[in-house]
């Protein structure tokens, strides 16, 4: 990530470790109805590789991929990946490919290069998820989006995250806070981080420009994948409010109940769905204020058009190799909030609940709908946010 997993991080260390889900049986193909019709659809094994190995999203990831995996007659296999460690990344998509899976979706920007080679020459194709491949689209463009194995991403929301910046920003404005820590992990790793950082800062200091109180916004603290230093927050006595753009819920608010902080007003991204849950607005002590986070349905852009590859079919409009946005879910109010618990998939880890069916994924492939287009896709993914619900 480059792109908003990367700021959704949700305990970013990844432990290294392979674990296998088989979700449907072996076997050619089966029938699936869809529409009051049969389509026959053919089976295949596709490899997951995740940005971490536990956490609320990885929870409704998993619980999607096997409420659809009897419609979309595909098993999956999980893996977790590293957001620093190339070699390590090589290895866990090695035992993917020599476990038997013929696609493979990444959420992490991180060996692409060498990994699209070995995937080429075993005839595995690859897509992204949660991740918007930045190393790759701006310094290994040619090696990557333009590989024929490489079959494109959907961002962790928008791959231009900057508008949630700003809406935390007007929401600071309007809150009346008058000092903002701001929090982010490296840039090297989580470029999109600095990125909506700025966004945020930009729209502070044109505020200040006519304001009469000021808002003061604090340079911004790198964690180093590591909690928040206690010292911050002697350092720094003033602050009413903090971004964490880093996963707050985990590196940050144990800090601030340890430092008996919990007054000051956390914005953050990702969604463990516990602390930042009991504590949200009206809730508990009020910390927390705001959320981002990325609904686990849009992993059907990969794996529509990894199926469609692996039957040998493909859009009529499909274009070149794309990064594409989703529609990212954004909670700054108690309302936002208690949509997500009552009626998101992300919260309840329930496959009921999600907005894109197994049969959707099926009549989204143009290899199962011979009228189904890619830009029917794409539409589909702006339509997972908290308004969808």
């Amino acid at each position: 990530m480059a792109n908003f997993k990367k700021i959704a991080a949700l305990g970013l260390a990844a432990i290294m470790g392979l674990s296998t889900l088989t979700a449907c049986g072996k076997g050619g193909s089966s029938d699936t109805t869809q529409g009051g019709s049969t389509v026959e659809t053919k089976h295949h094994k596709i490899g997951v590789g995740l940005y971490t190995d536990s956490g609320k999203a990885v929870e409704a990831i998993k619980a999607y991929l096997d409420g659809i995996s009897k419609t979309v007659d595909c098993e999956f296999s999980y893996t977790t990946l590293s957001t620093y460690d190339e070699a390590t990344n090589l290895t866990e998509v090695q035992n993917l490919i020599s476990s038997g899976c013929e696609g493979i979706i990444l959420t992490a920007d991180m060996g692409t290069t060498s990994i699209i080679k070995e995937c080429a020459e075993a005839n595995v194709y690859v897509a992204g998820f949660l991740c918007d491949f930045n190393q790759s689209m701006f310094t290994a463009h040619e090696e990557v989006f333009e590989n024929e194995y490489f079959l494109g991403t959907v961002c962790d929301g928008w791959a231009d995250a900057t508008p949630y910046g700003e809406q935390v920003a007007d929401e600071v404005i309007k809150n009346g806070y008058k000092s903002v820590g701001v929090i982010v992990f490296p840039e090297y790793a989580y470029p999109n981080q600095t990125v909506v950082a700025k966004a945020f800062t930009d729209k502070i200091n044109e505020y200040n420009k006519t304001a009469d109180q000021k808002i003061t916004v604090k340079e911004p603290t790198v964690l180093n994948f590591a909690p928040l230093d206690a010292t911050y927050f002697s350092e720094n006595a003033d602050i009413d409010c903090l971004f964490s753009v880093a996963a707050g819920a985990s590196f940050v608010y144990p800090q601030m109940v340890a430092a008996n902080r919990t007054d000051i007003k956390l914005y953050t991204s990702g969604f463990e769905g516990t602390e930042d849950v009991e504590n949200f607005g009206a809730n508990g002590n009020g910390a927390f204020r705001g959320t981002m986070c990325s609904a686990p349905e849009a992993i059907a852009y990969p794996l529509c058009l990894l199926i469609d590859k692996l039957n040998g079919t493909v859009y009529k409009d499909l274009p070149a190799t794309e990064r594409v946005d989703c529609q990212p879910i954004i909670i700054l109010s108690d309302d936002d909030l208690n949509k997500v618990k009552e009626k998101s998939l992300y919260f309840s880890a329930d496959y009921k609940d999600a907005l894109i069916t197994g049969e959707d994924i099926v009549n989204m492939c143009a290899s199962y709908n011979a009228d189904a287009t890619y830009a029917q896709l794409v539409e589909k993914l702006q339509h997972l946010g908290v308004n969808d619900l």
